[in-house]
């Protein structure tokens, strides 16, 4: 599995914008995501506004500071994203550099706290539009192999749901970490849930699998034409068919609800499934 991604998010006084970007990119993420801020001239506080508007969205930065920059994390995150027009960060060897010209409706003679407020829902729209960039990447990827632009020679397998918070994501982690990069995985549901269900996470990382950076998610009608095999788990009539298209049904208690000792089980009935499909697909399991 791969790393949690990591991104910092810089204004010039690291008390307004950046604060906000990163309270409101922790919340959204919960977790699947390493998230830091700092400013290129830290302030002494916390915009007092700032604070408050974050707080009626039940987030709270309170507990922040400002800071600077530190070389060291500059150079660790995966992406440094600046916010307004007067932060600047200079470049840095393999880590993405994005700006975002946040709104300013200041400019339009708005102040006080119903300025702040549309900073923050200006800053939100683009901290969910970035969380669902994974998700589109993967779009993406399945509509070029669709479309015959993308032969990688490697079968993809397809793990579908009601929630996708359960079954399919412990499928899905299994057979990322044994099939490593011999195939491409992806996993869906027809009823996405909010998040992954906690017992299942905790089985996982039993087992040595982390699967906390992954969300549920809808299944994508490129993603499904792009699978050469597609595992349902409990969709029933949700569940899609598409000719040439490789079936199985695997009959697995839901573990929606359950605690950890009863998710076991589930994990290793799943496991078992994950080893035989490699193994008839000849795919070496690392």
């Amino acid at each position: 599995m791969t790393a949690i991604p990591a991104v910092l998010f810089v204004c010039v006084k690291n008390g307004g914008k950046s604060q906000m970007a990163a309270g409101l990119m922790r919340h959204a993420a919960e977790g699947r995501i390493e998230v830091y801020s700092a400013g290129t001239a830290p302030g002494e506080s916390l915009n007092a506004l700032s604070v408050q508007s974050l707080l009626e969205v039940g987030v709270d930065i309170r507990d922040e500071t400002p800071k600077p920059i530190d070389p060291r994390l500059l150079r660790a995150v995966d992406l440094v994203i600046t916010l307004g027009r007067e932060a600047h960060v200079d470049p840095v060897d393999r880590v993405r550099i994005v700006n975002w010209d946040t709104d300013e409706p200041s400019e339009r003679g708005i102040g006080g706290i119903e300025r702040m407020r549309l900073v923050r829902d200006d800053i939100n729209t683009r901290v969910q539009h970035l969380l669902a960039e994974r998700f589109a990447r993967q779009r993406l990827n399945a509509l070029a192999r669709v479309e015959g632009k993308a032969h990688t020679g490697k079968p993809t397998v397809l793990f579908l749901c009601t929630h996708n918070a359960g079954r399919s994501q412990m499928a899905l982690g299994f057979f990322t970490h044994l099939a490593a990069d011999n195939a491409v995985a992806w996993s869906g549901g027809s009823e996405p849930g909010n998040e992954i269900n906690p017992a299942a996470v905790e089985a996982m990382a039993e087992v040595g699998i982390d699967i906390t950076t992954e969300f549920p998610k809808p299944w994508t009608e490129e993603i499904l034409q792009a699978a050469d095999v597609i595992i349902t788990m409990g969709c029933g009539d949700a569940c899609p068919l598409y000719p040439g298209r490789r079936y199985e049904e695997w009959d697995l208690d839901d573990p929606a609800g359950l605690d950890v000792a009863a998710v076991r089980p589930i994990r290793e009935e799943i496991e078992t499934r994950v080893r035989h499909l490699l193994a008839e697909l000849d795919i070496p399991a690392s």
